[in-house]
């Protein structure tokens, strides 16, 4: 491939590469937290402030990464891997917990998800177009 060259990269192959990063690293922060709290290197008050944190963190990495590949405008894209990965949150919220509080702890966790999107979406970057080089001021147009 010639420098300075990108392949091509589908909106769903962004998309769920994206997730698929939020959701790996909201898992092994999850995990280590967990650790940390059996082996009682951390109180259990600190549980849940951390694990919101993880959250966020895992969806604006996961949102960054969506949006630097993805073909669709750099906030579309962040805002729906945010989607996908609190859906994601919600279904196995859902599937293995009965009588989930949303309005609880399970909403702010949801709340902090959105908000890692929202937050790759309006950081800066680079724009998709170039931009547009003007003639030198002797230079002759061609036709």
């Amino acid at each position: 491939m010639e420098k300075g060259k990108r392949r091509a990269v589908s909106p769903w192959g962004a998309l769920t590469g994206g997730a698929a990063l939020s959701l790996g690293l909201y898992l092994l922060w999850a995990l280590l937290e967990s650790l940390l709290l059996v082996k009682g290197a951390m109180p259990e008050s600190g549980a849940f402030p951390l694990l919101g944190a993880a959250c966020l963190c895992a969806s604006l990495a996961g949102a960054l990464r969506c949006a630097a590949v993805s073909p669709w405008g750099r906030m579309a894209a962040a805002c729906a891997c945010a989607a996908v990965f609190a859906a994601v949150l919600a279904a196995v919220g859902l599937l293995c917990w009965e009588g989930v509080a949303w309005t609880g702890r399970g909403g702010v966790l949801l709340l902090c998800a959105l908000a890692g999107g929202l937050l790759a979406g309006l950081t800066g970057g680079r724009g998709r177009r170039g931009k547009r080089k003007r003639p030198r001021k002797g230079a002759r147009l061609q036709s």
